[in-house]
C-alpha cells in the first residue's frame, strides 16, 4: 500500500510540474520506418552494424513500443534461437542464446545499457523504460566485451534528450490487474547541455494462486532515471546516469505435475515464497573526439540488495526452506580507443576492469521432519529431527582486468579482414562460516513407557577458497561486398564464462557432517562425513569455453523494400558447466564442469515492404545442440545411485525451432468518413513458436513446439495514439520449466491470456 501511494504521489507530481515541447513522432507513418534498421552511433566498432562480421537483431525503441516488447524476456518473441524462460521470480534470468546458457551461475549473454555492462544476471530481468534502440549480437562477443559473452551480447541504448525534446507519457491498463504507468522529461538547457529524468512504476495481482497460503504472485516494481549530458567542446562529451530500480513479487509459482498424465496440479506450499529486490546504478562516460581518434572512459558503481525467500520442497508440508539475502557491489572501468576517418585500416584497443563483491547469507531450514524426507522414507518413525537452521555467510569477492585489441583491413574495396585478441584474468575467492546444531529426538516404541532420548551434534565448516583465471580470446572474420547490396561474412570466435563456487551446497554438507555423527538407529547406517579437501573440489568449478564457426549472407533483394539475413552455425562446447547431483550429500545440486557439447543450426531473417502501408517481418531459428560427453550418477526412486551416459541426448532448456511471424497494416483514414480525424489506424498480429524443450538430461520431460497470437489495434492522432492489445490471445497453455524436488515433480506454467488497453502521448 505504501508503494502504491509513492507512486501515485510522484506521477501526479510529475503531471502538474513536468514542462512540455513539440516532439516528432513521424516514425509512426509508413513511408519513414526503416527497414533496415542501422544504429548510427557506434562507440566501439569501427563501422555500422550491418557492416559487422556477426549475426544480430536491431530493435527501434519505436519497434518495441509498438509490438509490446518491454523487457527481456519478451524479446524471444523476435530474436532467433534465444530463450529466456520465466522461472517464476526476477532473480532467475536464465539465458539460452543457440544452445549456450545455464539456469545456475553467471549469465552467458553479456549486458550493456547505455555502454555500461551490468556485472550481474539478477539485474537483467526489468521493465524496459524509453529506449531508444536495442542491439542483439549472436555468437561470442569477449574479444571486445569480455566476461561472460559466450553466447552473445545485448546493447540497451536509451533515449537522449539531444535527439529527442518533450515530455513522454503512457499508460496501460490490462487484465490480471496489470497496470503499466511511465512519464518522462527530455529538454536541452541549451545547445551544449541536456537533462532528462523519469519514472516508471509497473503492478499486476498475479497470474497464479498458492492455494495453501491463499497468495498469488504479485508484481510491484517502480523505476526512475536520470541524465545529465554535457558536451564541453567540440571535443568533450560527457555523460552522467543515475538509475534506481524497486521490485517486490510473490514469486515461484510451481505447481505438481503428473509425469505419467502430463496433467498440472495446483500451487499449494507452505512456506512463503518471495523476492524483493534494490538496485542503483551509477554511470560516467567522457568522450574525446578528434579527427582520427575516438576516446572513450566509462566507468560505473553498481549496488544491488535482493532477497529470496523459497519453500524448497513447494508441498505443504513442512520440510525444507530456504532465504537467500545478497548484497553486491561492483565498480567497472573501460578505456576504448578506436581509429575515425575513412582509412582502409581501421581500429580499437582497450583496457577493462572491475571489482565485485558480493555478501550472502543464506540461512536453510530443515523442519522436524525433514531427515524422514531427505532419506526416502528410511528414518523410523520413531526419530524426530527438531528444526534445524544452517546459517550460512559468504563473502565472495572478484576482480578482473583485461586488454584488448582488433583490426580491420579493407582490401580492393569489397573483402575485409577482421583480426582480434582479448587477454583477461580474473581472480575470485569466497570466505565462508556456517555452523549448526542438530537435536534428534527418539521415542522406542519398545518397551512400553520408554523414555525419550536426545542426542545432539554440532558441526561447523569455515575457511577461504581462491581460484585464478586466465583466458586467450581470439577472434578471426571475413566480410565480402558482392555488390552495394549483398555481403557474406565467416567468423570463427573464442568465448569465455568464469567460473566460481556452489555456495548453495554448504546446507547440505552441514546436514550430511550433522547425520555422520548420530548412531545407527533402527537399521539405518548413518553417511559418512565429508572431509574438508572434499568440501573444497565440490565447492568449486572453472570456466568455460566455446568456439563458434559461422559464415553468413546479408541480402537487400529488393531496394528498400526486402532484406534478408541468413547465417549458420557451429559451436564447439568444452568444460560445459553443467548442474549434477552429488551422491556423497544427500543429492544436492552443484555446478561442475562436467560435459562436452556441440551446437549447430540456422537462422533466418526477413523484413518486408510489402505495399507502402502493409509491413512483415519474420525470424526462424534452428538449434541441434547435444551432449557430446557427460557422465553424471543420478538417484532413483528406490534411493540407489546409478552411472549415466548422456552422450547424444539434447541440451536441455535449449529450444529446437524458435519462429516469429509479424505484419503491420497502416490503414489511411483521410477517405474513412468516422475516422477522418485520426492520421491512421494500425493493425498488428504476431504469431511467436517455440520448441521442441527438452527439462532434463534424461530428455524423458519435455515441452513440444507450441505457438501463441498476439495482436493489436491502434489508433493514432498526431502525437497521441490509444491500442487495444492481447498476448497469447488463445490462451495456449505450455510449460516454462521443470524440475524434481524430494522425487516429486513440479513445473513452472507460461502466462495465460492478458488483454488490455494503453495510451501513448508526447507533447
Amino acid at each position: 500500500m505504501k508503494l502504491n501511494k509513492i507512486i501515485t504521489t510522484a506521477l501526479l507530481f510529475g503531471a502538474v510540474f513536468f514542462p512540455s515541447f513539440a516532439y516528432d513522432v513521424a516514425e509512426e507513418f509508413p513511408t519513414l520506418i526503416n527497414l533496415e534498421e542501422v544504429e548510427v552511433r557506434v562507440t566501439r566498432e569501427t563501422t555500422a552494424l550491418r557492416q559487422q562480421p556477426v549475426s544480430y537483431t536491431f530493435l527501434s525503441g519505436d519497434r518495441l513500443e509498438r509490438t509490446n516488447l518491454n523487457s527481456l524476456g519478451t524479446l524471444s518473441a523476435v530474436v532467433p534461437n534465444f530463450v529466456m524462460p520465466d522461472y517464476g521470480a526476477r532473480i532467475t534470468s536464465t539465458i539460452f542464446v543457440r544452445g549456450i546458457g545455464s539456469r545456475m551461475n553467471e549469465p552467458s549473454v553479456g549486458l550493456y545499457v547505455d555502454d555500461i555492462p551490468i556485472m550481474d544476471k539478477s539485474g537483467f530481468d526489468f521493465d524496459f523504460f524509453d529506449i531508444r534502440s536495442i542491439e542483439f549480437l549472436r555468437g561470442p562477443q569477449g574479444t571486445l566485451y569480455g566476461r561472460n559473452a559466450i553466447g552473445g551480447l545485448i546493447r540497451i541504448n536509451t533515449l537522449s534528450a539531444f535527439d529527442f525534446q518533450g515530455t513522454r507519457w503512457f499508460a496501460s491498463l490490462g487484465n490480471f490487474g496489470d497496470i503499466r504507468l511511465r512519464a518522462s522529461y527530455y529538454g536541452k538547457v541549451n545547445e551544449n547541455l541536456a537533462i532528462s529524468y523519469g519514472i516508471s512504476a509497473h503492478r499486476n495481482t498475479g497470474f497464479f494462486k498458492n492455494e495453501y497460503r491463499d497468495e498469488k504472485d504479485f508484481l510491484r516494481s517502480f523505476n526512475g532515471r536520470f541524465r545529465l549530458e554535457w558536451r564541453i567542446n567540440p571535443l568533450w562529451n560527457l555523460n552522467f546516469s543515475l538509475n534506481s530500480d524497486l521490485t517486490r513479487q510473490n514469486a515461484f509459482p510451481y505447481a505438481p505435475f503428473d509425469i505419467e498424465t502430463g496433467e498440472i496440479g495446483i500451487v499449494s506450499f507452505n512456506e512463503q515464497a518471495a523476492y524483493q529486490r534494490d538496485i542503483i546504478n551509477l554511470g560516467l562516460s567522457l568522450q574525446r573526439r578528434s579527427e582520427n581518434l575516438l576516446f572513450t572512459s566509462a566507468t560505473s558503481y553498481q549496488f544491488l540488495d535482493d532477497e529470496m525467500r523459497i519453500d524448497q520442497d513447494f508441498t505443504p508440508e513442512p520440510i525444507l526452506a530456504l532465504t537467500q539475502k545478497q548484497r553486491i557491489n561492483a565498480f567497472t572501468q573501460e578505456f576504448v580507443f578506436r581509429s575515425r576517418g575513412t582509412s582502409n585500416y581501421q581500429w580499437v584497443a582497450g583496457a577493462f576492469g572491475f571489482y565485485k563483491n558480493s555478501a550472502v547469507n543464506a540461512p536453510l531450514t530443515f523442519h522436524r521432519d525433514a531427515l524422514r524426507h531427505l532419506t526416502g522414507g528410511v528414518l523410523p518413525a520413531f526419530i524426530v529431527s527438531r528444526e534445524t537452521v544452517i546459517p550460512g555467510q559468504f563473502d565472495i569477492p572478484t576482480f578482473g582486468v583485461a586488454l584488448y585489441h582488433q583490426s580491420s583491413y579493407r582490401l580492393w574495396d569489397r573483402l575485409t579482414l577482421t583480426a582480434g585478441l582479448r587477454v583477461e584474468h580474473e581472480r575470485t575467492s569466497m570466505d565462508f562460516d556456517t555452523h549448526a546444531r542438530m537435536i534428534l529426538e527418539v521415542r522406542p516404541p519398545m518397551p512400553p513407557n520408554a523414555q525419550m532420548q536426545l542426542f545432539h551434534t554440532h558441526d561447523s565448516i569455515y575457511g577461504n577458497i581462491a581460484q585464478n583465471f586466465f583466458a586467450v580470446l581470439p577472434k578471426f572474420a571475413l566480410v565480402y561486398d558482392i555488390n552495394d547490396h549483398h555481403s557474406v561474412f565467416a567468423t570463427i570466435s573464442r568465448g569465455h564464462k568464469t567460473g566460481g563456487f556452489n555456495f548453495q551446497m554448504f546446507g547440505s554438507v552441514m546436514q550430511q557432517n550433522l547425520m555422520s555423527q548420530m548412531p545407527s538407529m533402527g537399521g539405518m547406517v548413518m553417511p559418512e562425513p565429508i572431509d574438508k579437501d572434499s568440501i573444497r573440489n565440490m565447492i568449486a568449478y572453472r570456466p568455460e569455453f566455446t568456439v563458434n564457426y559461422e559464415i553468413g549472407l546479408r541480402s537487400e533483394l529488393i531496394p528498400n523494400r526486402l532484406f534478408t539475413d541468413v547465417a549458420i552455425f557451429y559451436i564447439d562446447y568444452t568444460d560445459q558447466q553443467i548442474v549434477t547431483f552429488s551422491s556423497t550429500n544427500l543429492g544436492a545440486r552443484r555446478m561442475e564442469n562436467a560435459g562436452r557439447s556441440r551446437s549447430l543450426g540456422a537462422e533466418a531473417s526477413v523484413r518486408a515492404r510489402i505495399t507502402n502501408h502493409l509491413f512483415a517481418n519474420v525470424a526462424y531459428g534452428f538449434t541441434h545442440a547435444t551432449f557430446r560427453e557427460f557422465d553424471d550418477i543420478r538417484r532413483e526412486a528406490d534411493g540407489t545411485w546409478v552411472e549415466t551416459n548422456f552422450a547424444g541426448n539434447f541440451l536441455p532448456l535449449v529450444p529446437r525451432n524458435t519462429l516469429s511471424a509479424s505484419a503491420e497494416y497502416f490503414l489511411p483514414t483521410e477517405n474513412i468518413r468516422p475516422l477522418r480525424f485520426l492520421d491512421n489506424v494500425v493493425f498488428r498480429a504476431q504469431y511467436n513458436g517455440v520448441g521442441k524443450i527438452y527439462f532434463t538430461e534424461e530428455n524423458l520431460i519435455s515441452q513440444d513446439f507450441y505457438g501463441t497470437v498476439n495482436g493489436s489495434i491502434s489508433f493514432v492522432r498526431n502525437d497521441f495514439s490509444l491500442n487495444f492489445w492481447a498476448s497469447n490471445l488463445f490462451d495456449t497453455e505450455f510449460k516454462t520449466f521443470y524440475f524434481t524436488s524430494l522425487n516429486n515433480h513440479f513445473v513452472q506454467r507460461g502466462r495465460p491470456r492478458q488483454v488490455g488497453v494503453s495510451m501513448n502521448w508526447n507533447f
